[in-house]
């Protein structure tokens, strides 16, 4: 699977393989580190990251690898969406993510993206989204609108397993493939 990003207007290819990203039967492979470890911190020890505003992650190839992918665009854009390694592993992803505006902030409006019927996106609260998707060749994912420059925390399962393994987002200029937490709560870096 390759990845480009594209940051405010500039566009830098990125082969990622993602072999630590490939799964059998619900069992993770090639991990290492806190973003690996199903139990994780304790629910108060949340990482904090930023996120790139206007970055973006493209040319990624459904069915080649397992990803939950967050961008973030000015104006509390936001963009959450899967990919499954089915290709390889014969497998499909079960995906269940939720998002979270900040306390004080809005989680103002939300919009499913090429979902199919079987799938489901719910507003959990008046401050949270929740995708409950199954990923095979084809890309699952919901955009929604925050408060601009708002905190969102994401929360990541895969086949029911916590998977910060599996997120990836833009940060300070750089490619974030897994968050050493999950969930993970996501600066803007400006609007």
């Amino acid at each position: 699977m390759s990845l480009r990003l594209t940051a405010f207007g500039t566009s830098t290819l990125l082969a990622v393989a993602l072999s630590g990203c490939m799964y059998d039967r619900g069992h993770h492979g090639d991990c290492m580190g806190a973003a690996c470890d199903p139990e994780g911190p304790g629910p108060t020890q949340v990482a904090e990251a930023s996120i790139d505003t206007g970055a973006t992650l493209s040319e990624i190839e459904p069915g080649q690898g397992a990803g939950a992918f967050v961008e973030y665009q000015s104006g509390g854009q936001w963009r959450v969406y899967t990919a499954c390694d089915t290709d390889v592993s014969k497998l499909s992803c079960e995906w269940d993510i939720i998002v979270s505006a900040a306390p004080g902030a809005d989680l103002v409006d939300f919009a499913a993206e090429e979902l199919e019927s079987s799938d489901q996106l719910f507003r959990e609260d008046s401050r949270s989204v929740h995708l409950i998707a199954t990923s095979t060749t084809d890309f699952d994912g919901f955009r929604f609108e925050a408060t601009p420059g708002a905190t969102v925390r994401v929360d990541v399962y895969l086949d029911g397993a916590p998977a910060p393994a599996y997120i990836y987002w833009v940060g300070d200029g750089g490619l974030h493939q897994g968050a050493p937490t999950n969930p993970i709560d996501l600066t803007p870096s400006g609007d």
